[in-house]
């Protein structure tokens, strides 16, 4: 089968697109004909060298999650049958024409998405709706600051939010027409992080107070600005790629201290089991009731994987980036 594997930690370059033998399911697991290749912001830090590798060394497939059709079932896999339209995390690397992926983890594909649209589902949509539930709603937020707002996790946040009754959301991004798409999908507040004096923006919309929290995955000077945005008492939830390398200084400890702040961790994947299993029926009801609007219009072929790795970097996409074996 055709597989783009990594083959270094030097980004795009290391990619390759190789010819390698079709991965077989072990007793707990389904193989699925990938359709569509979900790409994450992670998986271009991995190409770095600036993300895990979860014990795996070069070369291997890239790409943690994919969309597509059942067409073998480990022999203890159980409610899964051959045939069946599937998303899921996958354990063999979803940049591939085929991958393996746990039989009690796929997510069938509600009926009113593509295979495209369905990759959107299992790492960025049910991080935001975990994100917002667990991380965000217990400190009974009346706004958030989101950043980079029209990527693929930040579209989920902004629409989520409205859901759980949050009365002002904040959205940061980088050009007019991504603020645009923003406000049309309940966006309260848009602002262009790459105008000076945006920080500014955000606090004449609070009246001066900060936002509840934070929901922070942009590390570097746009981090760091955001961090001092938060209110007093206010939470600041860190998230992502990028901040795997930040660091808290001094200054933002004791903004903490005197301002009676948190600063909270999130990452899906090491969630308890039984909280997303609560959580998946809730956020495909919104899916299936088309209450989020789904966005993954950037698509490449599996071969220009490379390409697709710069796009995400270049900041000009918009939603879920999707490569097609």
């Amino acid at each position: 089968m055709k597989a783009i594997q990594l083959h270094g930690f030097e980004g795009s370059p290391s990619l390759k697109l190789v010819d390698i033998d079709k991965p077989t399911p072990a007793p707990m697991e389904v193989l699925i004909e990938v359709k569509a290749a979900g790409i994450n912001y992670a998986d271009v830090e991995q190409a770095r060298g600036r993300y895990p590798t979860f014990g795996k060394e070069p070369p291997f497939v890239l790409g943690f999650e994919a969309a597509g059709i059942v067409r073998e079932t480990g022999k203890e896999v159980a409610g899964v049958r051959p045939g069946d339209f599937v998303t899921a995390v996958v354990s063999s690397g979803g940049y591939a024409e085929f991958a393996v992926a746990p039989g009690n983890a796929v997510i069938p594909i509600p009926k009113n998405l593509s295979f495209n649209e369905a990759t959107t589902i299992p790492i960025q949509g049910m991080s935001a709706y975990t994100m917002l539930k667990y991380a965000v709603m217990p400190v009974l937020p009346r706004s958030i600051l989101v950043q980079a707002a029209a990527g693929g996790v930040g579209l989920f946040l902004v629409q989520i939010a409205k859901h759980f009754g949050i009365q002002k959301v904040i959205a940061l991004a980088s050009s007019e027409d991504k603020l645009a798409l923003l406000q049309s999908l309940g966006a309260d507040v848009t602002i262009n992080y790459m105008k000076p004096h945006w920080s500014d923006k955000v606090r004449q919309a609070t009246d001066g107070r900060g936002v509840d929290a934070v929901l922070q995955m942009s590390s570097g000077a746009i981090g760091e600005e955001s961090f001092k945005l938060a209110a007093p008492g206010g939470r600041i939830v860190m998230f992502g790629a990028q901040n795997y390398h930040d660091a808290i200084s001094t200054e933002q400890v004791r903004l903490l201290i005197w301002q009676n702040q948190t600063v909270a961790g999130f990452a899906y994947p090491t969630l308890a089991p039984e909280q997303i299993a609560e959580s998946l029926p809730e956020f495909l009801d919104l899916v299936e009731k088309n209450s989020i609007r789904v966005l993954a219009d950037h698509t490449y072929p599996l071969s220009q994987a490379a390409e697709a790795h710069k796009l995400i970097l270049s900041r000009k996409s918009v939603g879920k980036i999707v490569l097609i074996p």
